[in-house]
């Protein structure tokens, strides 16, 4: 069954990028350092436009800038370049193994070329180094929802809630994953509470759009919609997520899965 989605609800791909080694633990030029910094600061604003030429600016001054390297990677996967993230967090990895950020951003990358497998043997590979890792985690619960293994993807999700309860991506992929295996009040439950704050976006609210329909609750599902579309395309979307809710729960998640803009908040592309 082809369904024609506008803004397809997403999992967040939102990781948390706050977690980049600090640039003082390197032997830098001054040059690359105030670029870095510079791109650093553009990147956890959401200025993409202005922080890739700068990261590109630090590896001129320091090609081997691994930090730089990180930075930018982290800025492709955000524009959905997964090929060009990927290049840079392997190229971190062949040199620092052991970096959790590249190798979780490679887990991402990797999800968003339609690869979640070997996402899911990049996110292990992370929480074995770090069982404690709640970000490794959220990207593992993302690379699992993508193959369809939703109760796998809900139990790392709430490992990952119990160890950073205040995380808009874990709370916002686990509210989507129930959404879509049926469970509609207990997705509203863990989405409603986020979808004003501060860290919201647009996927979130989607996603809690999403929920509301699975519920029955079509115009709490529109209102919920209109803050981020016109009233066009958030009747367009109404009528998706009603088609949705027609399918079983495997054609659901199949269905979902085929479509671009299915992707997870990963909290790897920003950060604070």
């Amino acid at each position: 069954m082809k369904l024609a989605p506008i803004i397809a609800a997403g999992l967040a791909l939102l990781s948390a990028a706050c977690d980049l080694p600090s640039s003082a633990t390197q032997p830098h030029s001054d040059s690359y350092t105030a670029a870095l910094q510079e791109a650093d600061a553009a990147r956890k604003a959401g200025d993409l436009d202005v922080a890739v030429p700068l990261y590109g600016r630090a590896l001129q001054a320091n090609p081997e800038g691994m930090d730089a390297k990180l930075g930018l990677g982290q800025c492709y996967l955000a524009l959905g370049a997964g090929d060009e993230a990927a290049a840079q967090f392997r190229d971190v990895l062949a040199k620092r193994a052991g970096d959790s950020a590249a190798r979780r951003g490679l887990a991402a990358a990797l999800i968003t070329q339609g690869q979640p497998a070997l996402a899911e043997k990049q996110a292990e590979m992370a929480l074995a180094a770090d069982s404690r890792d709640y970000r490794a985690l959220n990207v593992l619960g993302i690379s699992l929802d993508m193959q369809g293994r939703h109760a796998d993807a809900e139990a790392r999700y709430r490992a990952g809630l119990a160890l950073a309860p205040d995380d808009v991506a874990l709370r916002s992929n686990m509210g989507l994953s129930l959404a879509i295996v049926g469970q509609p009040q207990d997705a509203i439950a863990q989405l409603l509470p986020i979808a004003t704050g501060p860290k919201a976006d647009g996927r979130v609210r989607q996603n809690l759009a999403f929920a509301y329909v699975m519920a029955g609750d079509f115009e709490n599902a529109l209102q919920v919609s209109r803050r981020d579309l016109d009233e066009a395309h958030a009747q367009r979307q109404l009528a998706y997520f009603i088609q949705l809710k027609t399918l079983s729960p495997e054609a659901r998640s199949a269905e979902m899965r085929r479509d671009p803009y299915f992707f997870p908040q990963s909290s790897v592309a920003r950060g604070t």
